[in-house]
């Protein structure tokens, strides 16, 4: 199996819905840190890409360390525009910038087959959510956005890793060809075995919104 040496992280968009601030620059309510903070620290060892747009420069000067890749069409594309941009036939993980995540996440999946989506039974589910109908084998065969089906279709939760080349040209080349989309719904499911990887209870905290940030606020203080 091909190691996972690099992680790309998507962080071009505009934060509309999260009074324009760029998500990746939230500061979780306990360490302070920022959700690249956490990334950083979960990816460790390993090469960070990240692609960014909106408020480009405020990202890079606070982290002039990192690699980045400027999606100069950020407020024309969606996420997979992105990712065209920054993917090559590197191994990588791939999360949205809007994510708080933790080492022991990335240390289990270092662990997991080679082309994985994380995914998870999410009871409330927004319409702009990506959901994966699943082989027997649990690997993914088809993914979809919208109203949920059936429940049974555990939603991708903006985590993969993806190894094999023959997929990274392919999830790339689509990525380019539907810039306008999410890119969960650019997987490309007809070639190697993609394993959906339930995420259990690792910490993994999406912000979109003021109110999922204050829903983030109370659980810690409940603990």
């Amino acid at each position: 199996m091909r190691k996972v040496s690099r992680a790309i992280i998507l962080a071009a968009g505009r934060g509309h819905q999260v009074d324009g601030v760029s998500k990746i620059l939230i500061k979780h309510p306990v360490t302070g840190m920022t959700i690249l903070d956490h990334a950083i620290l979960a990816f460790h060892g390993k090469k960070i890409t990240v692609v960014v747009g909106f408020r480009a420069i405020q990202i890079m000067q606070q982290y002039p360390q990192l690699d980045y890749v400027i999606n100069h069409e950020w407020a024309l594309s969606n996420n997979a525009m992105s990712l065209g941009l920054a993917l090559d036939n590197e191994p990588s993980y791939v999360i949205s910038g809007d994510i708080f995540i933790d080492s022991p996440l990335i240390s289990e999946l270092d662990e997991c087959g080679p082309n994985i989506a994380l995914t998870e039974q999410r009871e409330n589910r927004t319409l702009t959510a990506i959901h994966c109908i699943l082989r027997e084998d649990n690997t993914v065969a088809e993914v979809y956005q919208g109203a949920v089906r059936d429940m049974s279709h555990p939603e991708a939760i903006g985590l993969f890793k993806i190894s094999d080349e023959a997929l990274l040209k392919n999830w790339k080349q689509l990525c380019v060809r539907h810039g306008n989309l999410f890119v969960a719904q650019t997987l490309p499911c007809d070639g190697k075995p993609i394993d959906s990887v339930p995420v259990k209870n690792h910490a993994f905290v999406e912000i979109n919104t003021p109110a999922d940030y204050l829903r983030f606020i109370q659980k810690t203080r409940s603990k």
